[in-house]
């Protein structure tokens, strides 16, 4: 009798210290990691949230909050700014995109709920391959309309960045500004073509690039210009990215 009332005493026991202490997580508390999370929402969801969550197909039930309450966890949970602990330990992982992470933690309460396990090394891995694949294709996709160039084309500028005046601007928006620029060279590593201007509607040229500018200072670097802006006039010949042009042909 002592027995049995000491193994009931330790299966209590062990069943109480295995709760999760929901007192220690206020309604905008930030989790600083997956188990944090998870326990977290164990917390917070009533019952009967859960249990409609848990009963139906992981894939339908993860699709269906990708944009109500997976939304709420990107945004309050600082996974755009990135500087949460909870994104700080995804990044860690590898993890790096909100809609990644957020995807994660839903298909781990799932799993969680349902008592299986959540296979995050799997989940990792999938989320990995898709974007190397992304990856991949975007980079076969510049390729090809990078080889749309062959030296000697004629081609028409962009205009992808500011104008170097308004005038510009209302004639380009009027299909009356046209410059066009000769295609001279072409880097097959970088994929970027040297063109020569050979018109522009205004004297002053066009913007071939804006961006800031960074230099390295030891482990550091440091903006040194901002929104830093190339100019390229008529007669001039520029490297530049192949898609600030098009192919006439």
């Amino acid at each position: 009798m002592t027995t049995k009332l000491i193994l009931i005493f330790l299966l209590i026991s062990t069943s109480i210290c295995a709760q999760i202490d929901c007192g220690k997580y206020p309604d905008k508390y930030v989790p600083t990691d997956l188990e944090d999370a998870l326990n977290y929402l164990d917390c917070k969801w009533s019952k009967s949230d859960k249990d409609g969550f848990k009963n139906k197909p992981e894939n339908d039930a993860v699709i269906e909050l990708h944009f109500g309450t997976g939304m709420g966890i990107r945004n309050s949970w600082g996974l755009w700014k990135g500087d949460s602990g909870i994104a700080k330990y995804f990044r860690n992982l590898g993890i790096n995109h909100p809609d990644d992470m957020s995807g994660i933690i839903l298909t781990s309460f799932h799993r969680y709920l349902n008592k299986i396990d959540i296979k995050l090394d799997e989940q990792i891995k999938y989320y990995k391959d898709y974007w190397e694949k992304s990856k991949q294709a975007e980079i076969e996709r510049k390729r090809n309309e990078f080889n749309e160039f062959s030296i000697n084309d004629t081609v028409d500028f962009q205009y992808n960045f500011e104008y170097v005046s308004k005038e510009q601007e209302n004639k380009e928006f009027d299909d009356s500004c046209i410059a066009k620029g000769l295609v001279v060279g072409k880097d097959t590593v970088d994929l970027k073509v040297q063109v020569r201007l050979l018109e522009s509607c205004d004297e002053k040229g066009i913007i071939i690039s804006k961006g800031d500018i960074y230099i390295q200072e030891g482990t550091e670097w440091i903006l040194k210009e901002k929104d830093k802006i190339e100019i390229m006039k008529i007669g001039e010949t520029k490297w530049t990215n192949y898609d600030i042009w098009e192919t006439t042909e």
